[in-house]
C-alpha cells in the first residue's frame, strides 16, 4: 500500500508551503455539490475527515465564513492543518470605505475566533477587493502586515478577474475554477503573467467541475444535452486510456497539476474513501505539456455555462 502521506507532493511558493491537494471545506458546512448523494455532514464525521486528510500528508484546508459550519468544526477538530478561510462576501455592505473595513474586520475576527492564528485569508470575490478603491483589500492587507496572516489574497471566477487582481500590492495567494474543459485559463498572456510570479500561490477549485467530470454520463449536466454529454465523457475516458490514466479523475487532476503555475488542488470530500482516492491521484506523475496538448486537441468546446457553476439553475 502507498504511504500517502511520504507520496503526496509538497510545493513550495515563496517560502509558502502547501501540499498538492488541499481538503475542500464547503463539505465540512453542509451539503455540497451537484452530485452530492450523501447530505451534509456530522461534527464528528467532518473531524475524522479532518484527521484522515493530515494521514494523507495534506497540510491545509480550504474554508469560507460563508461555508455553514465549516470553520467552527474545523476549529473544534484540532487537526493541526493551515487553514485558508475567505471573508465573507461584501456585496451586500453598504459601499463606503469604513463599511468595507468595517466588514472585512469583523468576519476575521469571526473566523479568528473559530480557527485561530495565523490563517491565510482571501477575500471571497475579485469585486470585493476592488470596490472602493480597494478599501477591502487594504484592510484585509494590514493582517499579513502585522503577522497575523500568513498570506492574503482572493479567490476569482474569470481569467478578466485574474487579470485585475494581479495589480493588488501584496497579493500572496489567487483560487481560481480551472478543469480540463475549460480552455480560458490557457490564454498566453496569463501564462506569461503568472510565470512572472513565481511566489504567487495558486490554488484551483472546480477541478471536477463539482463532480460531473466525475460522475459521467450518471448524472445531468447543465447548459449541455445527454447526447453531447455522453461525447465528452467518451472523449475524456478514450485519452484517460491513450495516456495510461487511471480513468477520468486521474486525467482531470493530472491535468491540473501540470498546470506550471499551478501550486494545488482543492477538492473536498464526502468520505474518508474519497479523499484518499484524491490523495492518492495528486500523488501520481502529472501530465506533461505534450500530454495537455494531445488532451486538448481530443475535447470539443463546451459553453461558457456549462463552465461557470454561477449560471447553473438549482
Amino acid at each position: 500500500m502507498t504511504d500517502l502521506r511520504a507520496a503526496l507532493p509538497v510545493r513550495e511558493r515563496g517560502g509558502y508551503r502547501q501540499s498538492a491537494l488541499v481538503l475542500g471545506g464547503a463539505q465540512l458546512g453542509g451539503a455540497y455539490g451537484i452530485a452530492n448523494t450523501t447530505g451534509g455532514l456530522s461534527d464528528a464525521a467532518a473531524a475524522s475527515l479532518l484527521h484522515a486528510a493530515v494521514s494523507c500528508g495534506i497540510t491545509h484546508v480550504d474554508t469560507a465564513r460563508a461555508y455553514g459550519e465549516s470553520e467552527r468544526r474545523i476549529g473544534a477538530a484540532r487537526s493541526g492543518l493551515g487553514v485558508i478561510t475567505k471573508v465573507a462576501p461584501l456585496g451586500a455592505v453598504a459601499s463606503g470605505e469604513s463599511s468595507l473595513a468595517d466588514a472585512v474586520t469583523a468576519s476575521v475576527v469571526r473566523s479568528s475566533g473559530h480557527l485561530g492564528e495565523p490563517l491565510t485569508i482571501l477575500l471571497h470575490r475579485a469585486a470585493d477587493a476592488l470596490a472602493v478603491g480597494g478599501a477591502g483589500w487594504k484592510t484585509l492587507r494590514r493582517y499579513a502586515q502585522s503577522g497575523l496572516a500568513e498570506r492574503v489574497g482572493v479567490s476569482v471566477q474569470s481569467p478578466a478577474e485574474l487579470r485585475a487582481v494581479l495589480r493588488l500590492p501584496g497579493l500572496g495567494y489567487v483560487q481560481l475554477p480551472c478543469n480540463v474543459l475549460d480552455r480560458r485559463w490557457t490564454a498566453p498572456d496569463l501564462a506569461a503573467s503568472l510565470a512572472e510570479r513565481p511566489d504567487l500561490v495558486v490554488t484551483v477549485r472546480s477541478v471536477y467541475l463539482q463532480g460531473l467530470l466525475a460522475a459521467g454520463s450518471g448524472t445531468r449536466w447543465p447548459h449541455l444535452t445527454p447526447p453531447d454529454r455522453d461525447r465528452v465523457v467518451g472523449v475524456l475516458d478514450r485519452t484517460a486510456a491513450a495516456l495510461g490514466r487511471d480513468g477520468r479523475a486521474d486525467l482531470c487532476m493530472a491535468y491540473v497539476l501540470g498546470l506550471p503555475w499551478v501550486t494545488s488542488v482543492v477538492v473536498g470530500a464526502d468520505t474518508e474513501v474519497q479523499l484518499r482516492a484524491n490523495a492518492a491521484l495528486a500523488a501520481r506523475t502529472p501530465l506533461t505539456a505534450d500530454e495537455r496538448a494531445f488532451v486538448l486537441a481530443e475535447l470539443p468546446a463546451v459553453p461558457l455555462d456549462l463552465l461557470d457553476p454561477a449560471r447553473w439553475t438549482p
